[in-house]
């Protein structure tokens, strides 16, 4: 059976319901603190965080990866893990879930850090993974390379109309709160660029 062959993408999802439920979906702050990209504390309205090095010279790396298990509401949670668990299910067992572990590790640091250069440190979820592997599965299918993911063709037209939406404003407009672009974006890239790599991994592997 498929879950069986998907054992990497259920533990994604489990740690991100887990996470989410414990930190009660953005309301326990002390624990919300250990795992936002880098500390933080409130004073008033404002926000007051450690910087990029400072969190590297502490030895706190787990906090590059730990905001994409972050969500903030149940709409956000079952959004996001619902495309992991389509896309990223068949990216484990069609190419392996070292290829997907890659990718998670890869697309969470980089969509991280791009948002944390951003906006600091208040944000999270798997937003920037889903759209890596929405990336990554649509140019594979899109170069011709076998086997093919058979994503729907539209899919990736509908998420980049959800990216522009949010850098125009207009889904924190509409109620949808605050959305990490920068992450967004970066997922994807990371998504589309890391499809050679795997290619070139693939065809030396078979030679």
């Amino acid at each position: 059976m498929a879950w069986r062959r998907s054992g990497l993408t259920i533990t994604l999802i489990l740690i991100s319901i887990l996470v989410s439920l414990a930190m009660g979906f953005g309301e326990n702050r002390e624990l919300m603190r250990l795992l936002t990209f880098t500390d933080f504390s409130l004073r008033g309205s404002q926000v007051f965080h450690h910087t990029f090095p400072a969190m590297l010279s502490t030895g706190q790396w787990w906090r590059l990866v730990t905001p994409a298990f972050m969500h903030f509401s149940e709409l956000h949670l079952a959004f996001n893990l619902l495309w992991i668990w389509v896309v990223g299910s068949k990216i484990e067992q069609m190419h392996g879930r070292w290829i997907l572990l890659g990718l998670f590790l890869t697309s969470a640091t980089l969509s991280n850090l791009g948002q944390f250069l951003v906006s600091g440190p208040m944000f999270g979820g798997m937003s920037g993974v889903v759209y890596a592997v929405l990336g990554y599965s649509w140019l594979w299918d899109k170069q011709g390379y076998r086997p093919r993911f058979g994503l729907p063709q539209g899919l990736m037209g509908f998420m980049l109309i959800w990216l522009v939406l949010g850098y125009l404003g207009i889904l924190q407009f509409i109620g949808m709160g605050a959305v990490a672009n920068t992450a967004h974006l970066v997922g994807l890239l990371v998504g589309l660029l890391f499809v050679l790599p795997v290619r070139l991994l693939i065809n030396q592997s078979y030679r």
